[in-house]
């Protein structure tokens, strides 16, 4: 998604709706060595081949209805808002 905005596919008002409507909620990236050794895992839990089969079906279900929202999202935002380069445009124009 995100991808799609920064090649011009999709305009900022597509990006912001679709990621909206996906409520990924508050996701977190530790991108530094530090980062990665600061990050504490609370509990393991052993799961069964089944529970597993059956977690990377529903997983991969939800993927595939978030791509189909996403997709009609940007479809119906298709001539609203700026694209990236157009963003980049003005905040170059705004400078001078």
């Amino acid at each position: 998604m995100i991808d799609n905005f920064f090649i011009g596919n999709i305009t900022d008002a597509a990006l912001i709706n679709s990621l909206s409507a996906l409520k990924l909620g508050k996701q977190y990236v530790a991108v530094t060595q530090k980062g990665c050794d600061a990050v504490r895992i609370e509990k393991e839990i052993a799961i069964s081949y089944l529970e597993k089969l059956f977690m990377k079906e529903i997983s991969a279900e939800n993927r595939e209805k978030g791509t189909t929202l996403a997709n009609d999202i940007c479809k119906n935002h298709r001539r609203e808002g700026l694209y990236f380069d157009e963003i980049l445009d003005q905040a170059v124009e705004e400078k001078q």
